[in-house]
Order: C-alpha cells, then structure tokens, then sequence
C-alpha cells in the first residue's frame, strides 16, 4: 500500500492549480461571445494556427521563374540558432504549408488545387 500512496503524492506535487485554471475556462455562453467580441483570433482553429504560426516567420522567393521556390523560414527554427532546422526538403514544406493554408481558409480535400 505504500507505493500507492507515493504515487498520489507525486500526483499532488505536480498538479498546478493556477495554471489549470489559466488554460481551461469555464463560463456561459453569453461570456464566450464577450471574450469572441474582444479578440476574434480565439475562435480560430487548429490549421489557422499552425498556417498563421508558420508564416509569422516570413517568406522568401529563391529560384528563377520556372523554379521559383517559396522559402519558409520557420523551418530554420531562428529561435534556438537553427539547431532543429529543416535541411532539403524545400518541395515537401511547400506542399506541407499549402496543405495547411487550404485547410486554413476551409477548403476540404475535395476543393484544394
């Protein structure tokens, strides 16, 4: 029986109340509108995001006219000095981010060109 009771005090070591609270909001449906009425950007899904996330890095064009490529500069990954970057796969990103940017505006499988 001791071991189970180690277990529920590591449990309760680790549980951060606040934060909880922070990240999962509780309220009417009224309040959800306020805050939507506030800052538009929270009813925004999970594809928005990441399109949004990426982009927020920049582009560039690199290539000459035929084989012009859209460079992300996400996957450099400029915040820990390249450390994760994306080498080589410059076709496969572009296809990745496009994927994400159809989704992004709503078009479904069906509709992406």
């Amino acid at each position: 029986m001791n071991a189970g009771r180690e277990i529920m005090s590591l449990v309760a070591q680790r549980q951060n109340l606040d934060r909880f609270q922070r990240e999962h909001w509780s309220g009417s449906f009224e309040d959800y509108l306020d805050i939507v009425r506030g800052r538009p950007e929270v009813t925004r899904n999970a594809f928005q995001r990441v399109y949004d996330m990426v982009m927020s890095y920049g582009i560039e064009s690199r290539g000459e006219s035929r084989d012009q490529r859209t460079y992300y500069r996400f996957f450099d990954d400029p915040d820990h000095g390249g450390r994760d970057a994306v080498f080589g796969l410059e076709t496969a990103i572009e296809e990745l981010v496009n994927a994400f940017k159809s989704a992004a505006h709503g078009y479904g499988i069906e509709k992406r060109v």
